[in-house]
């Protein structure tokens, strides 16, 4: 099955082959819920570059029409906001909280965007973040959210029972849509090393567009690629050795250098605060990379015993290890 751009969204005979994604039949095709208009309620051309992904304007009529019933829209000069108040999406998760914690120990106004629901937020409360309730998947929800920011830092993911589009697409888009209608001044994005290089993995090929997308809007903004996670690790293979459960391993040579989020997190500010970085795409990496091989030896050595190793096609992997080890 083929993965497109919706029609609107491309010009025929331009569609850069990384914004056509090759995935498996149990995906759904992209459908965003947004619609073309001749005089778009927000300024901003979200057009991918000719050489990439080529588009029209786009507007999100839900969240426009909610920013504007709570008159938060300003669209012109409005009133100055501190630099030091920041908005993390995706605050609960594995990078979110570690964000969170940093910035809160910097002496930043964090206000954290959570999706509505009881208890797991109340340790970003009790740590001195301001929780706030939206949803992706509801852009109306929003705008409200970013009254008063500076700063949006977007390390959100969907969750693994959800279609991949909701959240990483669609809900991208909105986000990024309502930052610049809001006055956003600086927006920071996570996205994944060597994105650009795997289209027949759905979530690094749209990765790879958002980047494109986030670009081309107009916006102050950072990308920062990861290769992955140290904390990803325990789950995918030292929790399952240790409790004598079956781990995916590869003897493909593939190397990843695995970061520790309170790492990405310290640098993440460091790039924030420096003027250079504004527009810039940074990859973070780790000191040393390691296949999965190695990975699973050192678990064997520190658990005193040996691996349960299901061996599986390298593609296999590409496909689970982005969502998996990353956010």
């Amino acid at each position: 099955m083929a993965f497109k751009l919706p029609a609107q969204l491309a010009t025929p005979g331009k569609l850069h082959h990384h914004c056509q994604f090759t995935i498996t039949s149990s995906f759904i095709p992209l459908s965003w819920r947004s619609t073309l208009s001749p005089e778009p309620l927000l300024s901003l051309s979200t057009s991918f570059p000719s050489e990439k992904c080529n588009g029209k304007q786009l507007v999100t009529r839900s969240a426009i029409g909610t920013a504007e019933a709570t008159g938060a829209v300003n669209l012109g000069p409005g009133t100055p906001v501190r630099p030091t108040t920041i908005l993390v999406v995706g605050s609960t998760g594995t990078l979110g909280r570690q964000i969170v914690r940093r910035a809160l120990d910097e002496g930043y106004d964090v206000r954290c965007l959570v999706r509505p629901r009881p208890a797991p937020a109340d340790f970003l409360r009790d740590w001195g973040a301001t929780v706030v309730n939206a949803d992706l998947s509801k852009p109306e929800t929003i705008p409200a959210t970013m009254v008063g920011v500076h700063t949006v830092i977007d390390c959100a993911t969907g969750r693994p029972e959800e279609p991949i589009k909701t959240v990483d697409w669609e809900g991208k888009v909105a986000l990024i849509q309502c930052a610049k209608a809001m006055g956003i001044q600086k927006y920071v994005f996570y996205s994944i090393h060597n994105c650009d290089k795997h289209p027949e993995v759905p979530l690094m090929e749209i990765k790879y567009c958002t980047e494109k997308f986030l670009q081309d809007s107009g916006l102050t903004h950072v990308i920062i690629r990861l290769c992955g996670f140290m904390q990803g690790l325990i789950g995918q293979y030292a929790v399952p050795i240790l409790e004598e459960k079956s781990v995916w391993g590869t003897d493909a040579p593939t190397r990843i250098a695995y970061m520790d989020t309170q790492d990405i997190a310290r640098l993440t500010l460091v790039a924030l605060r420096n003027e250079k970085c504004n527009g810039k795409l940074l990859t973070f990496a780790g000191p040393r990379a390691w296949t999965t091989q190695e990975v699973i030896t050192l678990c064997e050595r520190l658990a005193g015993q040996d691996a349960n190793v299901t061996t599986v096609p390298v593609s296999v992997l590409k496909i689970h290890s982005p969502v998996d080890s990353v956010f």
